[in-house]
Order: C-alpha cells, then structure tokens, then sequence
C-alpha cells in the first residue's frame, strides 16, 4: 500500500519543557494531516500523552481511529501510532534546545490500508505535502 512521510521543523521561543508540555495536549494532534476530530487522551504517570481517539476525513468519511504512544524521552522526542481501518500512521516529535529559541520537528508518515485510502492517496498525498508545513506552524503558534 502506498505511504508518505512529511517533515517540518520551527523554531519556538519557548523552553524544551515548554514545547514538550504542549505537545503533550492531545487537541495539538487535531492540527495535522486528515485529523480531524480527538477524544479520550489518556496520560501515563509522567504526563506524557499515551494515547487518544481520533477521526480521520479521508475522501469525504470520516473513520473512527486510535493513537498510541510508542517510546519517549522527556522534554526530548516522542512517537505515536495512529490507525484507522483505511489510513495508517507514526508520528515522531523531537523538542530540541537551540539557544535562545527550542526548534520542534515534527515527522508524519500515513499509509493507506483500505481500497479507499489507496484510490484517495494521491489526493491525500498532495494535501499534506502542501499543508504540512503551516500545520506545524500552526502548532509551534500554541506552544
């Protein structure tokens, strides 16, 4: 099945915790990509995000989906894993001190799983490589 990985960095005025902290709230994750709806943020004792319901748009449907936080190191990087019964994907956050400023980055990879997604693909593939980047912006614009 067809894939696509996204990648985008911004500078923050904010601390690493700061920037770590935001990308903790599970409303920051409705920003990208076919994202369009979460629910249900679950936290592990440390506070980082570990998991969340969400809906995905893909073609005009909306699919019911979860996310679940892989492996993590604090203040520094993440990764979630995001499915639905057509679209697939891994996000990785990485939080960077670069004084004065903290630079975020933010790496999406979807893949398609169902027939839909797949005969969608390109048009899903041609909105995120145009709109990835300012979603980014947009979520460096709340930390």
């Amino acid at each position: 099945m067809p894939s696509a990985t996204f990648s985008h960095t911004v500078a923050v005025d904010a601390t690493p915790a700061q920037a770590w902290a935001a990308l903790q709230n599970p409303d920051t994750w409705q920003i990208i990509g076919p994202v369009s709806a979460v629910s249900n943020p679950a936290f592990r004792h440390d506070g980082t995000l570990a998991s969340f319901d969400w809906i995905a748009d893909v073609g005009g449907k909306k699919y019911d989906g979860s996310a679940v936080g892989g492996d993590y190191t604090l203040d520094e990087r993440f990764t979630m894993t995001l499915e639905t019964s057509e679209i697939g994907g891994d996000i990785v956050a990485t939080v960077e001190a670069s004084n004065p400023s903290t630079d975020v980055t933010i790496e999406i990879t979807f893949r398609t799983k169902g027939m839909l997604s797949a005969m969608f693909f390109p048009a899903i593939k041609s909105a995120l490589a145009s709109g990835f980047p300012t979603q980014v912006e947009d979520i460096a614009a709340t930390i």
